[in-house]
């Protein structure tokens, strides 16, 4: 029988537990709050499973430190484990600089970027981007601290609270438009913490893209399982990520798009990825990527639109079903190389 760990965590926790059962799995629950997880022996285990929340909000330097820190601890001392998320792409999870340097490096097509690394670079940004331009906190996820620079005074902004230059007019405007945000009052009532209130260097000045939607691909043992269209739910939208209001599609997804879903997965020597893409000049190009995603179940929402042309070979019943298609694949990978 293969054994696993399921790491306590807020969502999905128990829908992981009831897929692990019906495959057969014997289950062992440790938390992370607690400190019984280091003495926790781990040689006969064969698979890992935590669906991680921000600790803080998306944009906390340390959001995420029990996946950086606790679940690559456990990769380094026992590489055997199948594990979710994926040991390959952690170093890369909600951290876009991180991302821009390995696109860049492996030659991937992505909108074109630049480090705001100093204030030498921002003139030189300028010319080559120009205005509108987009201005990516290092950190952050659902489309939370991406931000439109429409002139030099708003990207001066953004790049010197970067480097926690506090003392001006503008960052006085930044807290107090903070105090009226719902999403400040969602954190800090709902989830009695203060948003994270500041940027972290270097933010990435990206050439803006005019689009009216992008492409949500999922690799999963290298291939494309799932892939859907975000679009703007009204034209006052910039971004188009769905809990953000945008909408989903699941129609035709052309052959350039599975192409490069997948080459970035051999790249990242990814079991399962989750890639952005977007078109331009006849070209897809892809914003981010990270291990980890949230889905709707499908048919969950109305506004949803799913068309006849959808050409990825996995049924969606099955492809929408986050833990099933995790564990299967974890499952089947641990079955083909236990000795037992």
């Amino acid at each position: 029988m293969l054994k696993a760990v399921l790491f306590r965590s807020e969502r999905r926790f128990d829908a992981f537990e009831k897929r692990l059962r019906a495959s057969g799995v014997d289950i062992t629950v440790l938390d992370f709050d607690t400190p019984d997880w280091l003495r926790y022996d781990f040689g006969g285990t064969d698979i890992v499973i935590y669906f991680p929340e921000f600790t803080y909000t998306s944009n906390h330097p340390q959001s995420l430190y029990r996946v950086h820190d606790n679940l690559m601890h456990i990769h380094r001392l026992h590489p055997h484990l199948r594990m979710f998320p994926d040991p390959n792409t952690i170093p890369y999870y909600s951290d876009k600089y991180r991302q821009y340097l390995f696109l860049q490096g492996r030659g991937l097509p992505y909108p074109e970027t630049y480090a705001l690394s100093s204030e030498a670079s921002i003139d030189f940004i300028v010319q080559r981007l120009g205005f509108p331009l987009v201005i990516k906190n290092r950190y952050g996820a659902g489309g939370d601290y991406v931000f439109r620079a429409n002139a030099m005074a708003d990207l001066l902004h953004l790049y010197r609270m970067s480097q926690l230059d506090l003392f001006r007019f503008g960052a006085i405007s930044h807290f107090l438009r903070m105090l009226t945000s719902r999403v400040f009052y969602y954190h800090l009532i709902r989830e009695r913490r203060m948003a994270y209130p500041f940027f972290s260097p270097p933010l990435l000045a990206q050439k803006f893209v005019p689009h009216d939607r992008d492409i949500k691909t999922v690799v999963g043992d290298g291939r494309v399982v799932e892939a859907h269209w975000r679009g703007k739910a009204d034209e006052r939208m910039w971004k188009v990520n769905i809990d953000g209001g945008g909408i989903g599609e699941w129609s035709y997804v052309p052959a350039e798009v599975i192409d490069l879903s997948e080459r970035l997965a051999r790249e990242l020597n990814a079991t399962w990825l989750n890639i952005d893409i977007i078109q331009s000049g006849g070209r897809y190009l892809i914003t981010e990527f990270s291990p980890v995603w949230h889905h709707y179940a499908y048919k969950e929402k109305p506004s949803f639109v799913y068309k006849d042309d959808y050409n990825i070979d996995v049924p969606l019943e099955i492809a929408l079903d986050l833990e099933r298609i995790i564990v299967d694949s974890l499952v089947r990978s641990a079955s083909a190389s236990s000795p037992r």
